[in-house]
């Protein structure tokens, strides 16, 4: 289904079967067709085989040289050898041997292996720089395998994707192979990504079932990342502690303004059992949340954290530097709603001249801002 929605994204079936007839598999022929699952259209995706092919039982070793032995570009190899390595790996936990003693079943079947090297090849040949993927549906009920019935997912499958989201979702039955968890594990960049995208096509590839009720499809968007739109949406993290001192409640804020946060404050709060404490607030992008996170766990006696998805409404705002009649000072500037513009030395700017002329640091604002001489 992964080679067929690449296929439908405008891979050259050409270009692939050349690079797969190089490998040592004999009389491999690649067909690819456009059919209908569910009321929708996708392109499904098939490696035939001569009759009576013998159909023998492979070890890694078996699987790594037919991917060294033909015409494939070095780093399809290198991801390919990859994903087999995955598999064997938690096959060889799952069944207490080595992964040299690994007999690869399903996955050392030559359409098997022809699946996943035309999966890296076509990403390679459209040129896919990042791969991100929604939550994986395993499905549930149970599967017949090599090794008698298993559940759903397999342990193979669920081994695979240890860290990754996951749900059963609806549909009894295998919706995750190993093969796939090992191809999304190996490509992946990110799961549920929190980013925008620009779609230039999308591509579906059919699988073989025919559900009426739900198409069998595989979709597969091309396109780019852009920068998140705007500043207005940030994550608000949030605990609450009662046993720091006003030094540590300094390093505390001081630590998360240092990682990125765009705002972070303590307030007092009543605590259970009648203590007093403080309850840390900070504003940041969503990109330093788990940064941010693991610096307040660590350094923090809090227990745990809280966040939430904040959006706010931020003044267009810029820095300018100006001749005063305390010599050139950066200003920070901004424009209300209205269209009028409002205006403030920088901070640091006025303890700069309140050390440098001696003067109150109001007397230093008011001939900054015109009202004083």
């Amino acid at each position: 289904m992964w080679v067929g929605a690449l296929l439908d994204l405008g891979l050259p079936l050409d270009e692939l079967a050349a690079a797969i007839a190089t490998l040592p598999l004999n009389g491999v022929r690649l067909h690819a067709e456009r059919v209908r699952r569910g009321g929708l259209m996708g392109t499904h995706f098939r490696v035939e085989e001569p009759p009576g092919a013998p159909q023998p039982h492979r070890h890694l070793s078996d699987v790594l040289a037919i991917l060294q032995g033909g015409a494939l570009p070095a780093s399809v190899v290198e991801r390919a050898s990859a994903v087999f390595r995955r598999i064997g790996e938690v096959e060889a936990a799952a069944h207490g041997v080595s992964i040299e003693a690994v007999h690869f079943h399903e996955v050392g079947a030559v359409d098997t292996i022809v699946d996943i090297v035309a999966v890296l090849l076509g990403c390679h040949l459209l040129g896919i720089s990042s791969i991100t993927c929604s939550t994986v549906t395993t499905g549930f009920g149970t599967v017949a395998c090599a090794h008698g019935t298993m559940p759903v997912p397999a342990p193979a499958t669920a081994a695979l994707l240890h860290g990754v989201p996951t749900r059963p979702g609806s549909v009894a039955g295998e919706c995750t192979t190993p093969t796939g968890a090992a191809l999304l594990r190996e490509l992946v960049d990110a799961f549920e990504p929190d980013r925008c995208w620009v779609t230039d096509r999308c591509g579906y590839g059919a699988g073989t079932r025919d559900d009426e009720a739900r198409p069998n499809l595989l979709r597969i968007a091309l396109g780019r990342a852009v920068a998140q739109a705007s500043e207005s949406v940030l994550d608000e993290l949030s605990l609450q502690v009662d046993t720091a001192t006003g030094e540590e409640l300094a390093f505390l804020i001081d630590g998360v303004l240092a990682r990125g946060a765009v705002d972070c404050f303590a307030t007092p709060v009543q605590m259970k059992k009648g203590r007093p404490g403080w309850s840390i607030t900070s504003l940041v992008d969503p990109a330093h949340r788990e940064t941010i996170a693991a610096f307040l766990l660590e350094e923090s006696t809090s227990l745990g954290l809280r966040y939430r998805r904040v959006e706010r409404v931020v003044l267009e705002r810029w820095q300018e530097v100006r001749d005063t009649p305390l010599g050139a000072v950066q200003f920070k500037v901004a424009r209300l709603p209205s269209g009028r513009v409002v205006q403030r030395p920088e901070d640091g700017e006025v303890r700069r001249l309140v050390g440098e002329t001696g003067r109150s640091r109001r007397e230093i604002v008011a001939v900054l801002l015109g009202v004083g001489g």
